[in-house]
Parts: structure tokens; sequence; C-alpha cells
């Protein structure tokens, strides 16, 4: 007998996660230095898409967010004409607004600091809403991620970023205040925040300028100008 029923997804939903788990099919999530990598990278996608369907998102958010870390992770197989031709030029727009920096560019501690503030500014003001869904899910399946591990092993977890512990949970924090001031009614930013105010109890606090104690006062707020600039324009 026939159905009326529509098919949840289509295949471009199938394709993609047939393309993500090529992409990335030799990148494992982080572990502790010494510990053998054992969950593969497309666990955290799959997370991601997820939660985008759950937060109310249609077909074409939930492939971005299979997609979300292609340009930022294997910028060296993929670019994003490529993802429009398969995807669609909504896509493409997304993966390039969840994007963290620029492929291939150095994503160290001389970096970290600018990269995030230009990262949750430009949530503010220049991201297309239907990436601010995308982004919400990968802030909360990262922060399940560090707290987990971090239940398991105190302290620890900290020393895989390059940026100390109370600066990372800063961002989180300063990501959720973008998305809660857009997004603020969607179930997948409500879970952020208690995850956000749990990194910022087992980081113990937020406080960026101790992070930063080596920068004058001039060179902190100069760094920080592009988010306070953003901040004031969306108010």
């Amino acid at each position: 007998m026939g159905s009326d029923v529509s098919a949840a997804y289509g295949r471009a939903y199938r394709e993609a996660l047939d393309y993500a788990a090529k992409l990335h099919r030799t990148q494992f999530r982080k572990t502790d230095e010494g510990v053998v990598p054992t969950v593969p990278y497309v666990a955290h996608l799959l997370e991601v898409s997820a939660l985008v369907w759950y937060g109310g998102g249609d077909e074409a958010q939930a492939i971005a967010g299979l997609l979300h870390d292609a340009l930022e992770d294997q910028g060296h197989q993929v670019t994003p004409r490529q993802i429009e031709k398969r995807f669609g030029a909504d896509v493409r727009a997304i993966v390039e607004a969840c994007t963290d920096g620029a492929p291939g560019a150095p994503r160290d501690e001389g970096t970290w600091l600018e990269r995030k503030v230009r990262y949750v500014a430009h949530l503010y003001d220049d991201t297309t809403p239907r990436a601010l869904l995308v982004t919400a899910a990968d802030k909360v399946s990262n922060a399940r991620a560090i707290l987990d591990d971090e239940a398991m092993a105190p302290g620890l977890v900290w020393r895989r970023f390059n940026a100390p512990r109370q600066a990372i949970a800063w961002y989180y924090d300063e990501t959720y205040q973008a998305l809660s001031a857009r997004i603020g009614d969607n179930p997948v930013v409500h879970r952020l925040e208690g995850l956000v105010a749990r990194l910022a109890e087992s980081a113990g606090g937020t406080d960026l300028r101790a992070s930063y104690a080596a920068m004058t006062d001039d060179e902190y707020e100069l760094a920080l100008s592009p988010l306070a600039d953003a901040k004031a324009l969306g108010a």
C-alpha cells in the first residue's frame, strides 16, 4: 500500500552523511597527551546535526551541521565552491559562517584571542541567522565533551587548548550571550546555558583579563574592541 507520509529528509542529507564521513575519516576527537584517540570525529558531527534537528532546524541546516568543520579542519580537501555545488548556496553560507578563522591559517596560542573575539563579534552582526542554530549545536556538543572529560580526569582536559581555562570558559560564555541575544528562545541555546555555567565553575571563573595579564590595558582594550563594537551595534 502507498503512504502519504513524506520522508523526513532526502537524498541530499544521506549524501552529506557519506561526504562528511569521508572528509573526516582520519580525524579523531582530541585526547590527552599520550592517550590513543578512539572516538572518530564524525561522532561530533552526527551529534551537532542531531541537535540542529532537535532545535527545529531544516534539512539544509542539518546538512551544515554535518559539514560545519569541513573548511576549518579539512580545507585541503574541500572548498566553499565544492560545498555549494554539492549541497547549495544556503549550506555553503552556513558552513562558512561557522568556520573559525581562515582554512589553513595558524590556530595556536598567539592567534587564539584574536580569532575568538572576531568569531563571537560576527555572531552579533553579520552571521546569517540560519547559521546560529548550527553554532549553538556545535558549542553544546563541545561543552558536553569538555565537561565529560573533566569529570573523568580533572584538570587534564584544559591542556588541550591554546588558551588558559578561564579564557576558554569566557569564550563559551560570550558565545552563549551572543546566541541568547539573537535566538534565545531556541531549546538548544537553553541547553547551552547550563553547560556554560558548569564550564565556568569547572574553570574557576571567566576572568579573561587575568588570563592575559601580560597585556597592557590599552592592548587588552584594543584586542576586545571588535566585540565591544559588535555588542554596541546589536544593542
